[in-house]
């Protein structure tokens, strides 16, 4: 019986490592995962914004029926809970989300990983004013099925968080413009800021404070803008204390309506001020 379990072990062996030397056969050089056979970038994401622009900003929702391809790099994705059901890309001319409704999505599309997503037949709307890229879902702009979604996008290179796109924009009040609300979900850096909330002892999501959609709004006063910094109870850090004191935050300005709001990824983008 010994003999037979060890030829098993070493059969099995045998069959592994044959496996594993086959990653470096040509044919597995592509991503497993998305649709190779998306071709080259036909827009910027900000053309592609300007094209449906009157559907952005009228809350509508439209399908896209032209064979269009954009083009970015992920700076948020759903890795630690604070962002749902999306990624945000942005390119060298502005940003956008993609709904999917589906979760896990940071394990193909880590932050740096560049991707290319094929928009047509896909919809396009703005949810509270803001651009998004997903689904019909009740008359307004939702998020694509979960089974939809490799169709769609296609992976470029490996994630690298040295690339442009993922140096955030250090920005100041003067960034809140009524131009710039067409500039989100943008990439940015917070400098030398404090949050309204934080006395060393309440958290940043405590159960009890949350709203409807789960999330607990704190605020960051930049002058005389107010900032609602949005931290959800399913945040993988939502019962940590709020760092008091100044201090630098990257993360992606986004909208709904006229209120800005301000989302981070994890407590990692939040560093302590130099004084």
């Amino acid at each position: 019986m010994k003999a037979i379990k060890y030829l098993s072990i070493l059969v099995f062996s045998l069959i592994a490592t044959s496996c594993m030397n086959d990653f470096d056969d040509p044919l597995f050089n592509e991503p497993p995962f998305g649709n190779n056979e998306i071709g080259e970038a036909t827009h910027t994401i900000a053309q592609l914004k300007e094209k449906y622009a009157s559907t952005i900003t009228g809350n509508s929702v439209q399908q896209i029926s032209e064979e269009i391809i954009i083009e970015g790099v992920v700076v948020a994705n759903d890795e630690s809970g604070n962002v749902y059901k999306q990624i945000i890309i942005n390119d060298a001319t502005g940003a956008m989300v993609i709904g999917i409704n589906d979760v896990g999505l940071y394990a193909m599309t880590p932050k740096g990983q560049r991707v290319r997503i094929a928009c047509k037949d896909l919809h396009i709307g703005g949810y509270g004013k803001m651009a998004q890229i997903g689904a019909l879902y009740n008359g307004k702009v939702g998020r694509m099925n979960k089974n939809v979604y490799p169709k769609h996008v296609r992976l470029i290179g490996i994630p690298d968080p040295t690339q442009e796109e993922m140096q955030p924009t250090v920005i100041d009040e003067s960034f809140f413009t009524n131009e710039n609300k067409n500039n989100l979900a943008k990439f940015v850096r917070l400098e030398n800021v404090s949050i309204n909330e934080a006395n060393g002892i309440e958290t940043w999501a405590p159960e009890e404070k949350k709203n409807s959609s789960n999330v607990v709004e704190r605020n960051i006063k930049m002058g005389n803008t107010k900032v609602v910094l949005r931290m959800s109870t399913y945040a993988d850090f939502a019962n940590e204390a709020i760092p008091t004191g100044n201090l630098n935050i990257n993360g992606v300005m986004t909208r709904y309506n006229d209120y800005w709001q301000f989302v981070i990824s994890h407590t990692t983008d939040i560093e302590t001020a130099n004084e």
